[in-house]
Parts: C-alpha cells; structure tokens; sequence
C-alpha cells in the first residue's frame, strides 16, 4: 500500500505541476498537503526519471519534456475507448440487449468493445477484435453515411473488395450511393437480417470535429423483436449514448487545452 500511496502521490504532483506550469517545492507541499520532506523526496525520484527538471535560478520546478511521452499513445481512437466504454455497459444495462463499439480500419470495422458475454439475450461470442466488412453491418454503414464524403470516396477507392466482403448486396456506385443516401435519411445504419438472418442491428456515430472517431450499435435476435419495434424501442437510448460520448469527449479535450480538439479540427 505504501507504494501505491506514493505512486499516486506521484501523479498528483505530476498532474498539478502540469496546471500551474511552475512551482517551488514549499508551494507543492502546501498545495498537495504533504510534509516537505515527503514532496522534495517525490521531487527528486521525478527528477532523477527525467520527469521534472529543476531550475536554480527561480528555485522552482516544471516539467520535462519527456513528460509528453507519456501521452503520445494517446490518440483519437484510445480517447473515444476511454470515454466511450462505460457508456456502452451503461447502454447495454438499460436495454439488455447486446452493444458493440467498433472503429474504421482498412475497410473494415473492428469491434474494440462488446457487451455480448454480459447480455443474456446474446447468441454470439468472441466479437472484441473481430473484423466485419464496412458495407455489410450497421458499424460500417453508419461510418460510411456520416463520415466526411473525402473519406468515404477513399475508403470504397482503396478497399471496395475488403468494404464488400465478396457479398452481392453492394455490387455498384448506385447501390452503394442508395445505401448512404437511406442511412443519413434514417439517421442511423441498419441490418435487417441481410447477412446475418439470426440477428438485426442499428448503428451510430460518434462525431467529433467533423470525423467519425467510432460506431456504437444494438444488436437484436429478429425473430424476437420486429425492425420497427426494436428502431423505436432501442434509437433513443442510443442516440443519447453517442451524444453522451460526444459531449465528454469535448470537454476531456477542451480540459487539456484545446490541443488534441485542435488537431481534430485540422484533420477534418
């Protein structure tokens, strides 16, 4: 316990010398409430890291700038994971049925999080990492319909045969063009029994900055539910699950700076 107290005592020093941008070690001790000796010890483990440097001239300490490091891992998609998972148990608590978060990658979209071993009305297993081509699910529908139209031209250039999975629903721009057209009239993706005929599914966004950073869906058994049933019963709590995600999402990177919202911008 005595090392886990002073890792986290740690990370708070680390994390108020990251809001301040400078302090002395007596500022420090009386701001953390800890005992100096206790603080110029932590200084000093931190310093001997490379994680904080002391300046003689002003008696104060900043950060260093391998600090950064640490956070270089930290991208859009790690981000949306870590807002966005707790909502998805939260989702799948209020409406039983399974629900999935997957991201865009080389045509595909691949599930990072799943409730399916925890919903009891699930009849499918091994879905985390799981790949499903983007125009055969409700993931990859919903990315294709919302995501910027730059990116979606790319995405059916570079990896149409990986998009389609080698199906026949999707075989020609106009089919293609219809789908997109129907989904962002219906404000969601959708399968209704097309390649699973056990299961049904809706799907949406989670936009930041003009991008789809990730697709969360409902999945349901169909012979349980009607389509029309299930869109009424299960979009709203998915709607204001994504929007839910959405909403923090901003205000973790408004938080730190606007940086990492900066870089979405641009990038949009």
């Amino acid at each position: 316990m005595d090392n886990v107290r002073t890792i986290a005592r740690g990370i708070d020093l680390l994390a108020h010398l990251n809001v301040v941008g400078n302090a002395s070690g007596s500022a420090i001790a009386a701001q953390l409430g800890l005992s100096r000796p206790s603080t110029y010890r932590l200084l000093e483990t931190l310093a001997t890291c490379g994680l904080v440097r002391f300046n003689r001239e002003t008696n104060r300490y900043t950060l260093a700038w391998p600090v950064r490091t640490l956070s270089s891992g930290l991208n859009d998609r790690n981000r949306v994971m870590c807002v966005a998972t707790p909502v998805l148990y939260e989702l799948q608590a209020e409406l039983i049925w399974p629900t999935d978060l997957a991201v865009h990658e080389n045509g595909e979209m691949v599930i990072h999080e799943s409730t399916h071993p925890v919903s009891p009305y699930s009849i499918e297993s091994g879905m985390v990492g799981s790949r499903h081509p983007m125009l055969l699910g409700s993931l990859g529908r919903a990315y294709l319909a919302f995501c910027p139209e730059s990116e979606r031209d790319q995405i059916l250039e570079h990896f149409l045969s990986r998009c389609s999975g080698g199906q026949s629903f999707f075989e020609t721009p106009a089919q293609i063009e219809f789908m997109v057209n129907k989904t962002r009239k219906d404000g969601f993706g959708s399968r209704q029994r097309d390649v699973n005929q056990k299961t049904s599914s809706i799907a949406l966004p989670i936009r930041l900055g003009g991008r789809v950073l990730a697709c969360m869906d409902v999945s349901w058994i169909s012979s349980a539910l009607s389509f029309d049933k299930a869109v009424a019963t299960f979009l709203p709590s998915l709607q204001a699950a994504c929007r839910t995600v959405e909403t923090r999402l901003l205000q973790n990177m408004v938080a730190d700076g606007g940086t990492a919202l900066d870089q979405i911008g641009h990038a949009a």
